[in-house]
């Protein structure tokens, strides 16, 4: 435990998943003496309410139900976490009868931005303890690949632009447990091994069990679960922009067409090749990540980060070479000591692509064709920042139908610099 924090703290698991039913099972499952649940519904968000269910269960067994419309000004979800579930919890966190949290997520919440929350709000006397993931076997990876927006699926405001796919990859990314629902409903083993791969790469760090339709979810199954959550698994903590690409230790060899591809370049990006190579990503790849070195913005550490349809770019930070005292983070320092150049310094662009039907090699040459030629690159690097570049600070794919948003999960709260 962080020595920085007390050790009375009260411990909470987020719930969370696109799947409202599969989400109620798991908290069902954890539901017993000493606990109390919490869960929003947030589809009438748009008119400024919010409901609000709260059920304890206390020392004697004594179970208590309560549903509250919440009237959330300027309704948003920050604004529900910030206005309505944190106070929550603090008085939750006081109630002598209450031993344990648990807090089930609406779909259209991000897992990983509501423990941010709860870490830099109640750090002091709430600790997340894990996030179970509820995966619907013959949905989730369609949604997850897919462009359909959260509003177009009725989860969100008609002014959310996130789409269906950011959040699945968002809530499984974020999982310590995963629970896959369903699975005789899939077309058959080979489509079930598929989204097996995909997701033991997207979180593989994470416990997991997969359960048909006659399989009951009950508390002994799920407590199982839970013992088999690793160390590596997040715990509650949001990432970093230069914690490791590969952590948790995915495999990257192949299964049923689902491969982890890694890109790494040691000279920068072409703006202008680099846009049009961004393409590569959106179709038949699962989801992206990583740091980019532009030619055009020698200085900033640019995040990319792709889910299905939709991609991001956004800036995140300086390199260390960049700054005047050369002070980092202790994960920056380390990923820079990997990398560090006589001349450039850290200045390096790490990419990890999960691929489902794209070519892994047709990825990698599609990178190194955007990177700058040794021609371009002796042009020495004042030269290379002038040119003409459609990034800026922040960037979203498809260009038309996907602009910046406020609210993009592609741009983390986590990170310094923000571009919003």
């Amino acid at each position: 435990m962080d020595p920085l924090e007390p050790a009375d703290r009260t411990p909470l698991t987020l719930v969370t998943g696109l799947d409202r039913t599969a989400s109620a099972r798991i908290t069902l499952a954890m539901h017993n003496r000493g606990t109390a649940t919490v869960s929003h519904d947030l589809r009438n968000l748009e008119h400024g309410v919010v409901t609000r269910i709260v059920h304890r269960i206390d020392g004697a067994g004594t179970d208590r139900l309560t549903v509250d419309d919440i009237e959330i000004e300027h309704g948003c979800i920050s604004c529900t976490v910030r206005l309505s579930l944190i106070p929550l919890l603090r008085e939750l966190h006081g109630d002598p009868e209450t031993s344990r949290i648990v807090v089930t997520l609406d779909p259209a919440m991000e897992p990983d931005r509501v423990a941010l929350e709860i870490r830099t709000r109640a750090g002091d006397q709430l600790q997340i303890v894990d996030t179970v993931v509820g995966v619907d076997a013959a949905t989730w990876l369609t949604a997850a690949t897919g462009e359909i927006t959260v509003a177009e699926a009725g989860l969100s405001v008609d002014e959310d632009e996130r789409t269906l796919a950011q959040l699945a990859v968002a809530q499984v990314r974020f999982a310590d447990a995963i629970v896959i629902e369903g699975a005789d409903q899939v077309g058959g083993a080979w489509e079930l091994a598929r989204l097996h791969a995909v997701l033991l790469r997207l979180a593989p760090a994470a416990g997991m069990r997969t359960l048909n339709s006659l399989q009951m979810l009950d508390a002994k199954l799920l407590a199982g679960l839970r013992a088999s959550e690793t160390d590596e698994s997040p715990h509650g903590r949001p990432r970093r922009p230069f914690d490791p690409l590969l952590a948790g230790r995915p495999t990257l060899d192949d299964d049923c067409g689902v491969a982890l591809t890694t890109f790494e370049a040691s000279r920068p990006f072409h703006p202008e090749r680099l846009h049009e190579a961004l393409d590569v990503l959106l179709d038949g790849v699962v989801a992206s990540q990583g740091r980019l070195w532009i030619a055009s913005n020698p200085d900033d550490v640019l995040w990319l980060e792709s889910a299905g349809e939709a991609l991001g770019i956004h800036h995140v930070g300086h390199w260390i070479a960049a700054r005047p005292d050369g002070v980092a983070d202790p994960e920056h320092q380390l990923a820079a000591s990997v990398h560090w150049d006589p001349i450039h310094g850290d200045r390096h662009s790490s990419i990890v692509v999960l691929c489902h039907r794209a070519d892994p090699d047709q990825v990698r040459t599609a990178l190194e064709d955007a990177l700058v030629t040794d021609a371009e690159f002796a042009l020495g690097p004042d030269r290379l920042a002038a040119l003409p570049s459609p990034f800026g600070r922040s960037h979203q794919d498809p260009c038309d139908d996907f602009p910046a948003s406020e609210r993009s999960p592609l741009s983390s709260d986590t990170t310094e610099g923000e571009s919003r």
